[in-house]
């Protein structure tokens, strides 16, 4: 009997060596706060108005991006030919911690909102940069015969998945990634890609990609400890070493 105890306790430590301490995971059809938990969206990326206007298409800042004084935003030029051919474009959302700003890069252009952190109180946020644990992802298609999606969307060097996310028309697509893997923080950087196919209709509102950062009661709360693998192979051990103490007790009584 307590040779099947030891073989299985060595059958538990093997596994507890080799098993991920975290892991991210995406929660397609939920976003920061949906589903019956709660949560605060802190930081907002957007791309938006696919066709050539003559008002800003990218924005940057505190959400909710609607409200003129929580954003920077600069104006992109996405796509002047008429018959609108699949394109693709490759952009970066960052918050700098170091220097306390986020930072949007796509298409040549680079904007900051500077002392990010310190102005979320006064616009209303009650959780802050120390509360980040969860990513947010969103498509709004509503442009007929047009395509948005995402691909290569990488988070701080863990790929989200091996394949697009895609817009469908007349609705907007969200995807909620959390879990233990993720440490936002200490800042954060997401590349990706962004791919259009028109025609994009004229009003600016029509289709957009919005990318938010920050805090869901499901993710794991930055400061909660998370096991490494040598600290569970550690405790396997002493599980292994608890019963050939036993074993040997037993011998010499």
């Amino acid at each position: 009997m307590m040779k099947r105890i030891v073989f299985a306790l060595l059958l538990l430590a093997g596994l507890l060596c080799v098993l991920p301490a975290s892991a991210l995971e995406i929660i397609s059809g939920q976003y920061i706060g949906s589903g019956g938990a709660t949560g605060e969206s802190l930081a907002g990326d957007r791309f938006r108005s696919f066709a050539p206007t003559a008002g800003d298409e990218n924005y940057l800042g505190v959400p909710g991006l609607g409200t003129a004084a929580n954003r920077v935003a600069q104006n992109l030029s996405w796509m002047t030919d008429p018959g609108n051919p699949l394109t693709s474009f490759d952009f970066t959302f960052q918050y700098d911690q170091a220097n306390d700003r986020l930072v949007s890069t796509i298409f040549g252009g680079t904007i900051y909102w500077n002392n990010w952190s310190t102005s979320l109180a006064s616009r209303g946020k009650t959780t802050g940069a120390d509360d980040l644990n969860a990513f947010q992802m969103s498509i709004t298609l509503r442009d007929a015969n047009s395509n948005v999606y995402l691909t290569d969307m990488v988070l701080d060097g863990t790929a989200l998945g091996s394949g697009s996310f895609y817009g469908v028309m007349g609705t907007t697509q969200n995807w909620l990634v959390t879990g233990s893997d993720m440490n936002l923080t200490d800042g954060f950087t997401m590349t990706g890609r962004l791919w259009l196919q028109g025609p994009f209709g004229a009003s600016q509102e029509n289709s957009a990609v919005n990318l938010s950062a920050g805090w869901d009661s499901r993710g794991v709360y930055p400061d909660a400890p998370v096991p490494e693998p040598a600290t569970v192979g550690l405790l396997g051990l002493g599980l292994l070493s608890m019963a050939a103490t036993r074993i040997r007790k037993r011998k010499t009584a």
